[in-house]
């Protein structure tokens, strides 16, 4: 008996230490709580009655005129600033061709003449003789134009002799030509255009000359 007792006593001793090995596994922490959902947009406040809100009323304007009168009365205004813009432009122009004027006096006479020579013309033969001994007054004379404004865009008038001069090499002596075989309306059209011209430059030309700086 003496001896079973210490075995006894280590199998107890030996089955307390398994039991007391033996403990629950910890427990899974609890799941994270989900983020707080965002506040709400602030709403226009309702009626005291609790009925929808009410939108924001129009502003009258406070100028007692009605709509056609502010429209009308800004585009005088647009109107006006056009036409202070246009004045100051043809002031610029007038200034810059003031300077400029014996060359466009030269310019000028010769175009005047070559569409002269060309009245003396009785036959297409006429036509194309004639357009053959003033080509090279002509060439010379674009190149003369070039001179009063090479940068472009500060005189009124090149423009109109370089439309001209071309005129006065192609079109109109064909449309002359034409003429004589009965073809009458190309050249009414050429006529037409150069008298436009020359009207144009003939009428800035003397405001040229009368403008003073």
């Amino acid at each position: 008996m003496r001896a079973a007792l210490p075995l006894m006593l280590v199998v107890v001793f030996g089955m307390g230490l398994s039991i007391g090995c033996e403990k629950e596994p910890p427990k899974a922490p609890p799941p994270a709580a989900p983020p707080p959902a965002p506040a709400p947009a602030p709403t226009a406040a309702a009626t005291p009655d609790g009925g929808a809100p009410k939108k924001p009323k129009m502003v009258a304007p406070t100028d007692g005129l009605s709509l056609a009168d502010r429209i009308a009365k800004r585009q005088a205004a647009d109107k006006k600033l056009a036409d202070e813009n246009a004045a100051s432009e043809k002031t610029r122009l007038l200034a810059y061709d003031k300077t400029k004027l014996p060359v466009h006096q030269q310019v000028f006479a010769a175009i005047k003449k070559a569409r002269a020579a060309y009245d003396k013309a009785k036959t297409k033969a006429d036509v194309e003789k004639i357009r053959a001994a003033q080509q090279k007054t002509i060439d010379a004379t674009g190149k003369k134009m070039m001179t009063i404004d090479p940068k472009t865009g500060n005189s009124n008038v090149t423009t109109d002799y370089d439309v001209m001069l071309n005129a006065l090499s192609n079109d109109y002596p064909e449309a002359l030509a034409a003429s004589f075989d009965g073809e009458k309306k190309p050249l009414e059209e050429q006529n037409a255009l150069l008298d436009q011209r020359t009207k144009k430059i003939e009428d800035w030309l003397a405001e040229v000359k009368a403008f003073k700086k």
